[in-house]
């Protein structure tokens, strides 16, 4: 333990773009005062030193300089964490408590222990867990600039609180989830909202959205997944990526109206995959059926289909008469493909390149 509280402030200060001048006017000292504190000939007594850890968004321990400091925030948060997944929740209150005593500025205590009455809120343990943590996540937004963890930010802090709102007031909720729903991430949990409010037609319409934005993150997910199973090489991952694709390729009819329709192009994307399957297993038959099925159904689709997935869609209730969709294969399914291999598919180091380029001569095949 290295005690470096002279340093700190005049560092603090300075990330702070403050002078000596104006931090001594904020705290209602001396300038001398401050002069003093920074070239470590005098001290702030215990009051001045939290308004200061307050004034710079840190905990007294890190002004101090104390280096077991980070340890210890650590070994707590791992502690709320621990006993807050365990159900041990008066245990880990304890800890919290105890804790944002001692950090009140530190962000991943403030997150934790939100974190801790969410839980609760969510399970029904406690009435007054949902409100206590908006409290604290509404505070924890001030010490973001403390985070490293990249899946924590404010959009997903703003998504926790809508989510303990919704246990109290569903407007709120139903707000916040809105000014929050990028990319259509929240329709699910909006159409719930609505649903709760008896509003069937705005469910309807966010529930079809919500429904159209999974299939693609669940065909997308799939095609990378099966390509990453596809660079291992083994041939037990390689009947999974198999699997995989039927699987896909069903679950598009399901969700279809017809034979011929918007999701046609991601049907014959996994029978292309299909063949560089077959390839790899030197089947080259099944290559040439999945090949050839998939380009009947990309030019099919080239002749007679739009992207309105309005129009395909089996179930299709949204507000909006069309809905347009937008993906990397583009209006025309032929050439789209042959771009997917060309330039997606050969870009990733682990496939056969051999192999790539028979499949790549082989759809040019007119």
């Amino acid at each position: 333990m290295q005690l470096k509280l002279y340093e700190n402030i005049k560092n603090l200060r300075k990330e702070k773009e403050m002078t000596q001048e104006k931090l001594a006017e904020i705290l209602g000292v001396s300038v001398g005062a401050v002069s003093k504190w920074e070239n470590g000939n005098n001290t702030p007594d215990i009051m001045m030193l939290a308004t200061l850890a307050d004034l710079f968004d840190v905990s007294i321990d890190a002004l101090l300089g104390y280096d077991s400091a980070p340890k210890k925030v650590n070994d707590i948060v791992e502690a709320i964490s621990s006993k807050t997944v365990s159900n041990r929740f008066d245990e880990a209150i304890n800890i919290s408590n105890d804790a944002l005593m001692r950090y009140p500025h530190d962000f991943s205590v403030i997150y934790t222990s939100a974190m801790l009455y969410h839980v609760m809120a969510v399970q029904g343990k406690d009435k007054k867990a949902p409100k206590e943590a908006i409290r604290l996540f509404e505070l924890a937004k001030d010490y973001l600039k403390q985070n490293d963890n990249p899946e924590i930010n404010e959009y997903t802090i703003n998504c926790m609180i809508a989510t303990d709102y919704m246990l109290f007031d569903e407007k709120k909720a139903l707000k916040i989830f809105k000014e929050n729903n990028f990319g259509g991430l929240n329709n699910a949990v909006i159409a719930t909202a609505h649903l709760k409010e008896g509003d069937t037609k705005e469910a309807l319409d966010y529930s079809t959205r919500g429904l159209i934005n999974s299939l693609f993150g669940l065909f997308n997910s799939s095609i990378n997944l099966i390509i990453s199973l596809s660079c291992t090489g083994k041939k037990k991952e390689i009947g999974s990526a198999l699997i995989l694709c039927d699987d896909n390729i069903n679950m598009i009819k399901m969700f279809s109206k017809d034979d011929n329709g918007y999701f046609d192009k991601f049907t014959a994307i996994f029978l292309v995959i299909k063949a560089y399957l077959y390839g790899f297993m030197k089947d080259e038959k099944m290559l040439r059926d999945s090949l050839e099925s998939a380009k009947t159904i990309a030019k099919r689709y080239d002749e007679n289909t739009s992207s309105d997935l309005a129009k395909d869609f089996r179930f299709y209730y949204s507000n909006t008469e069309t809905y347009y969709a937008v993906d990397s294969i583009g209006d025309n399914a032929f050439k789209g493909i042959g771009s997917f291999l060309s330039n997606q598919m050969s870009d990733i180091e682990g496939l056969d390149k051999k192999l790539l380029s028979h499949l790549i001569d082989s759809w040019n095949e007119i």
